[in-house]
């Protein structure tokens, strides 16, 4: 069984800031190291963009988002596709 307790003692506010300050490197330290890799937010492209990319007329591009072939979001009324997906959906 364990059992708390709190132990006082009288320190100096340097030797405070030394505890702290080890506390928090050790802490630091056990963290996982990156990898250097960013994650970056990909931006969606619009409509006549993504015709464009994909070399395709506009009825084909809609014939497909109908088809479930590409994807297709929707912000503030308008669409918008994402070069990933339209790159997957193509192989």
């Amino acid at each position: 069984m364990t059992t708390n307790s709190i132990l006082l003692e009288n320190i100096s506010s340097d030797e405070l800031k030394n505890l702290i300050e080890k506390s928090v490197s050790e802490a630091i330290s056990k963290i996982p190291k990156s990898t250097g890799k960013t994650t970056e937010v990909e931006q969606p492209i619009s409509q006549p963009e993504a015709i464009r990319f994909l070399g395709k007329s506009r009825q084909t591009l809609i014939s497909w988002r109908k088809k479930n072939i590409i994807s297709a979001h929707k912000m503030g009324g308008r669409i918008f596709y994402l070069k990933s997906e339209l790159l997957n959906a193509l192989k």
